[in-house]
């Protein structure tokens, strides 16, 4: 599948950036099976195979797991192998298999999304990719509501994050950075929204939503995935349409309730996709809103 060229943000979204049809039927109904299914692996008196079996048989779930390329069966067989591979780590997500099989069974939304999406599959496809657009200049023009960090390998910017855990740990989140200081038009918007009404919902502090991740592509996903991140494929974050949005720093400071607010609307208006991952909230923008975003992007990144 070819990336559209020559053609604006808001056409780009439109022309095949989205699986056809309509979403996935009644989503609140498959996030209630999705509880009730982990509670019997989280109850420890059933093993994985049972359990996605008995998800095979739910019919809130099958309404959006058919959605998925391949059908449910095809997904239901990729959890299970995420399952099988499960090994606790403290730089995953997921501290024990009823939590990774939660955050994979809500995933699901994301891949019925944006599953027939190419994704971008290497950082030369990422850095040539025409429907991303800089951060850097609109954080220079202060066109950014939200803050964010590039990771990085180099001393001086490690030797810098050092001192700031070390001496002033309550300044910013102790996240890793972005993979690539690149984001859709359309997340831009989105993003720049949520942190507005975040930062309405959070006064009186004076605090900024931080971003932890948006663009990765599936080389970084699958090295994430060897240091023990539970960075789980396909992802949404690489077609460019999720990102992750620290909570834990929000914690330590009050105010995590206000973002956690903020996004629970956006979900239960059929926005975005959620899921509480501990540290960060991963959100994923729906397929029905992205042209409406990509329209009110910030100037020149159409």
């Amino acid at each position: 599948m070819q990336e559209p060229t020559g053609l604006g943000a808001a056409e780009q979204e439109r022309c095949g950036t989205a699986t056809a049809g309509p979403p996935p039927p009644d989503l609140a109904g498959y996030r209630r099976a999705v509880d009730d299914v982990v509670g019997h692996l989280r109850d420890g008196a059933a093993r994985p195979g049972p359990v996605l079996d008995r998800a095979a048989g739910v019919p809130e779930l099958r309404a959006v797991l058919d959605g998925v390329p391949g059908g449910a069966d095809v997904a239901l067989e990729r959890i299970a192998r995420q399952l099988a591979g499960f090994l606790p780590s403290p730089r995953s997500n997921a501290a024990t298999p009823a939590t990774l099989l939660r955050i994979a069974l809500l995933q699901q939304i994301d891949v019925a999304w944006w599953g027939s999406v190419m994704p971008f599959a290497d950082d030369d496809a990422v850095r040539r990719s025409p429907q991303l657009t800089a951060l850097a200049p609109l954080r220079r023009q202060r066109r950014l509501a939200f803050r964010y960090r590039i990771g990085t390998t180099a001393l001086p910017r490690r030797a810098r994050d050092y001192a700031v855990r070390r001496w002033a740990p309550d300044h910013e989140p102790r996240s890793s950075g972005l993979s690539y200081p690149l984001a859709r038009p359309a997340m831009v918007a989105l993003l720049n929204e949520v942190a507005g009404r975040f930062a309405a919902a959070a006064l009186p502090w004076r605090g900024t939503m931080w971003v932890n991740c948006i663009v990765r592509s599936t080389a970084v996903q699958q090295r994430l995935q060897q240091l023990g991140y539970s960075a789980l494929l396909p992802s949404a974050h690489c077609t460019g349409h999720a990102a992750d949005v620290e909570m834990a720093w929000l914690r330590r400071h009050g105010v995590a309730p206000a973002l956690e607010d903020v996004l629970t609307a956006y979900r239960d208006e059929g926005v975005l996709n959620v899921i509480d991952e501990g540290q960060a909230w991963h959100v994923c923008l729906a397929p029905a809103h992205a042209a409406r975003y990509a329209a009110a992007a910030p100037a020149g990144t159409a």
